[in-house]
């Protein structure tokens, strides 16, 4: 607003804080001190302290000069900034502009904090019992009566074959797989491998014999291949696959006979578990074994590895660990455990009605969608899936 608007008395009020009425004043005090010189001086100096002022308000009454409207201006972001509690010089614009990039930034954060991904029944070709999964860096396998093998390679799930690696519909019990193939296995001595390009080799009965096969372990060194086959009279197997030649050596019975149920490998270092009560590890790949003396309540369902150590869960809903020395035992729920996953930080387990992971907190329930009883379960890079009767798939795929 111009000085013409507020006045003479406003605008010398302002005017009383500029450089023009500082030199105003000393021109006043100088041209005073000479009037014992010359009494005119006099005249001088009150024209030099009273010019001024009434110059700038005249030429404000047109436009105002630089000096008062920037004086104007200060004065009026001095009043605003103290009346706001902010700093001389910052305007609504500026303040609300800070406010404006405070919320996107905050906004941008939320949007950055990753979400878990929602768990979700499958739609997969077959209503037959699934007994157990697989997932790879990309694909996941399920297995189950009738010889059916299920996949997912993407979004859907499709068959790959439907009556096992030797068209005799003999149930598939166990899957496991390397970079190079997957591997499944069950009754009658079912053995098949699928390759990377989905085809399949039938390499049933090992030796000639057709035992039922209640569990496949397989590990890969390159191109070269470590199968370890279990069986329900409590017998390891050990395979070598190499430029499509598969060579078994004779089998091994590490416990007393019990029914093995289930075995992981890692390298040449391999875990077993049977029903009798029984842990063995292994570290040159099934050539020898030894007992690690497990002294649980229940009997062992499953076997995993989890950064180095063995965990095993038991039927009466307990997991215990094996840290090289010791086990420790961990209430996880009040059902029989049937399978057990470990894929880096991340552990789940099933009952039959449930699933429980692992957290920071200690295991907890998961929040499953209603579905059938469970039969088993595996993580990797790629997810989480689940698996049971009626065709049950319920997965968690990654992002």
């Amino acid at each position: 607003m111009s000085s013409s608007d507020d006045g003479f008395a406003a605008f010398y009020r302002r005017y009383s804080q500029t450089w023009v009425h500082a030199v105003a004043t000393a021109a006043l005090t100088a041209f005073g001190m000479l009037t014992f010189v010359n009494k005119l001086f006099a005249v001088v100096a009150i024209a030099a302290y009273v010019l001024p002022p009434i110059v700038q308000y005249v030429r404000g009454s047109s436009g105002g000069t630089a000096e008062t409207a920037e004086t104007t201006e200060t004065t009026k972001s001095t009043e605003t900034a103290q009346a706001t509690g902010g700093k001389t010089g910052e305007t609504d614009e500026s303040i609300g502009g800070e406010e404006a990039d405070e919320t996107a930034s905050e906004k941008e954060t939320a949007d950055e904090e990753p979400t878990e991904p929602e768990w979700t029944v499958a739609d997969v070709p077959t209503d037959g019992t699934l007994l157990d999964a697989v997932v790879g860096d990309s694909a996941a396998y399920a297995v189950g009566e009738g010889g059916i093998v299920v996949a997912r390679d993407g979004a859907e799930w499709t068959a790959v074959f439907s009556d096992g690696p030797g068209a005799d519909a003999n149930t598939l019990r166990g899957v496991d797989s390397t970079d190079g193939g997957t591997w499944v296995v069950g009754d009658g001595g079912a053995v098949g491998r699928i390759g990377a390009d989905g085809t399949h080799v039938d390499h049933s009965a090992p030796d000639g014999d057709t035992s039922a096969i209640s569990d496949v372990a397989a590990s890969a060194d390159g191109t070269d291949e470590t199968v370890l086959l279990t069986d329900s009279s409590g017998r390891v197997r050990r395979g070598q696959y190499r430029d499509g030649e598969l060579r078994f050596e004779d089998p091994t019975k590490p416990g007393s006979g019990s029914s093995i149920a289930s075995v992981e490998l890692d390298g040449t270092n391999g875990y077993v578990c049977d029903s009798g009560g029984g842990v063995f590890r292994t570290a040159d790949g099934d050539r020898t074994f030894e007992s690690l003396a497990f002294d649980g309540d229940g009997a062992p369902t499953d076997v995993a590895v989890d950064g180095g150590d063995c965990l095993v869960c038991d039927d009466a809903g307990v997991v215990h660990r094996y840290d090289g020395t010791n086990w420790t035992p961990t209430r996880v729920a009040d059902e029989r455990l049937v399978a057990l996953s470990c894929d880096g930080d991340d552990c789940i387990a099933v009952g039959e009605n449930a699933a429980y992971e692992r957290s920071s907190n200690g295991w907890e329930r998961a929040s499953l969608p209603p579905v059938a009883s469970l039969r088993g379960v595996d993580s990797g890079a790629s997810g989480v899936v689940c698996v049971g009767e009626d065709g049950t798939v319920v997965e968690r795929v990654s992002e």
